[in-house]
């Protein structure tokens, strides 16, 4: 009964082409600060299927490895997008390890759609406008985000590059933090502002 009432259709998943989140494309990037490195990889290799409705969903799978200042790697994250017809890109859900001194310590804030949750999360409209509010994650009591467009003429200058025309998401997460994401057309996320020491793209 959670599932919405018109079902998208996905019959190319893995084709994610959203100009703000094109994953088709992505190899490798890499964000960082003082702090941390976030290493973002493309690992096609790795095949997730969901059921929806009637259809078999197959979804691209991204690997989010994070290392402190030290250069220890602290959480490793498997996130699972898929693209409908419209061009809309979906989170799937993620398998997350946590490590403490290389060893895994657990799986906090693991979750996937069919098991924890029957609500999609959408990570990026096919046509996001200044106002748009969705949830890109919805399994609540494990975890949930509250999304909002607000600018979509941002310009950041990061390591990598200055980026013109860039759209600015507000995330509101279930443990009350505020972040920001940038997302440059046809790059895809630049930057990442929680508190006062951003990641950007390098």
């Amino acid at each position: 009964k959670d599932a919405p009432q018109t079902l998208p259709k996905f019959t190319r998943s893995l084709e994610i082409t959203n100009p703000y989140l094109p994953l088709a494309s992505l190899k490798q990037d890499i964000l960082q600060n003082e702090k941390e490195r976030v290493e973002r990889t493309a690992t096609p290799e790795i095949h997730k299927t969901f059921r929806l409705g009637g259809q078999t969903v197959e979804a691209l799978t991204v690997e989010d490895r994070e290392f402190n200042a030290g250069g220890e790697l602290i959480e490793a994250t498997r996130d699972y997008f898929a693209q409908d017809d419209d061009g809309n890109v979906y989170y799937m859900g993620e398998d997350v390890d946590e490590y403490t001194h290389g060893k895994i310590t657990g799986h906090s804030g693991a979750w996937l759609f069919g098991k924890d949750t029957q609500k999609l999360g959408l990570m990026m409209p096919a046509h996001p406008k200044v106002g748009d509010k969705f949830k890109s994650e919805d399994a609540p009591p494990i975890t949930w985000e509250q999304d909002e467009v607000i600018s979509l003429s941002e310009a950041v200058t990061v390591p990598a590059g200055t980026f013109q025309n860039c759209l600015k998401i507000k995330e509101i997460a279930s443990d009350g933090d505020t972040e920001f994401k940038v997302y440059a057309p046809n790059v895809g996320c630049v930057k990442e502002i929680e508190g006062t020491n951003p990641l950007s793209l390098t």
